[in-house]
């Protein structure tokens, strides 16, 4: 830049005032990407769900169980691959506060309706073979300790049962906070009144184009049934979840865009100082031949500097953050934690939109005076 030096004279000029409004703008971004990041987790659910999945639930609502017995039947109608229970145990591991999602499943049609779900043949196989079998996610595993072959207790208030299980297999891919376990293993140890009741089912379609008419075949089916289905794309079931956050949604972008305001007032009071300060100056330069446009370039130059310093060190201190601890673990629900490239590049934007407009009344003001106005200036 040809008046690099120049700037940079600017900028160090004030060092007190320059530490404390790059550590501002560091602070700002920080809390934005986080904000961001929280509610990109709030919609992976639906933005990575898999085109060829269902789920179909009660009609009337998730905490109604549907019989056992519609698998068979919904595996039945064209167009379906399979048919895969699924049911929520609500099981605690010790202690009220180890709570984890845990689902009893058919262990042989698991793999194929997860195909994200990764691990290797043998542990495959061991799951399969055994009725105690279970399968932990990685993550699950780093948080509680669980080992291949360690036996587990889970208790289920709902159920008011108590199940042991083995660790077969430790995989990856997906959300890797769930224990899965064999449904038939759960079916024999519930009590009557909850025997032969799935929570849902997840069905796996041949083609994207078989979803809609495989929804509604379904769910003619049961429809005059005690227990009618809702049945729905994965994408559609995880929206529905989604939109009960509605309001939390709403509230964080509201706090992202005071942080933002508020950035800005910061960044404008510390740009209207420091051009006040130099108005004299600009007497001088203009005395010298500097153009009004280079003046007032200069000083927007100054201000996209400091932005840009204080969005490297927030965006950089966020990715390192974020990146040597795995939040994840310790938020419910969310799979990962790590900023997406697009919030990046947003928080990256909002701190040059912050220098440019912050600096630009000053600038402009500044840059208009005559030599005489300027050097009689006693700001």
């Amino acid at each position: 830049m040809k008046y690099g030096k120049l700037i940079l004279k600017n900028i160090l000029r004030n060092k007190r005032r320059t530490l404390l409004t790059v550590s501002s703008l560091v602070v700002s971004l920080f809390l934005i990407i986080t904000l961001a990041t929280i509610l990109t987790e709030f919609t992976r659910g639906s933005e990575e769900a898999n085109p060829l999945r269902l789920v179909s639930r009660h009609a009337v609502s998730l905490t109604f169980n549907i019989p056992s017995a519609y698998q068979a039947r919904i595996a039945a109608v064209p167009g379906v691959k399979h048919a895969l229970p699924y049911t929520w145990f609500g099981g605690i591991y010790k202690d009220e506060k180890n709570f984890f999602a845990n689902f009893a499943v058919d262990p042989k049609t698991l793999r194929a309706h997860n195909p994200e779900t990764k691990m290797t043949d043998a542990e495959w196989q061991a799951f399969i073979s055994d009725r105690q079998g279970a399968l932990v996610g990685q993550k699950l595993a780093q948080l509680y300790g669980f080992n291949v072959g360690q036996r587990v207790t889970l208790k289920s208030p709902i159920y008011r049962a108590d199940l042991e299980f083995i660790v077969r297999g430790i995989y990856t891919g997906g959300d890797e906070k769930t224990f899965f376990f064999h449904h038939e293993y759960l079916n024999e140890s519930l009590p009557v009144w909850a025997k032969d009741k799935v929570g849902t089912f997840g069905i796996m379609a041949n083609t994207a184009s078989d979803v809609p008419r495989i929804a509604q075949a379904v769910d003619s089916l049961f429809l005059n049934t005690d227990a009618p289905t809702k049945t729905e794309s994965e994408r559609e079931f995880a929206i529905s979840f989604e939109t009960m956050l509605g309001g939390v949604k709403q509230f964080m972008y509201g706090i992202m865009a005071a942080i933002t305001f508020s950035l800005l007032l910061v960044m404008a009071n510390t740009m209207a100082m420091s051009v006040r300060e130099r108005t004299r100056e600009v007497g001088t330069l203009k005395a010298l031949g500097f153009q009004r446009g280079a003046i007032a370039w200069m000083f927007v130059g100054e201000s996209l500097s400091v932005a840009g310093l204080g969005a490297l060190l927030g965006i950089g201190g966020a990715m390192l953050v974020f990146k040597s601890i795995d939040l994840s673990l310790y938020l419910p629900n969310f799979q990962s934690f790590v900023p997406a490239p697009q919030t990046l590049l947003a928080a990256f934007v909002i701190a040059l939109f912050v220098g440019v407009v912050s600096v630009s009344y000053s600038a402009y003001r500044v840059s208009a005076m005559t030599i005489a106005e300027a050097l009689r200036s006693t700001e």
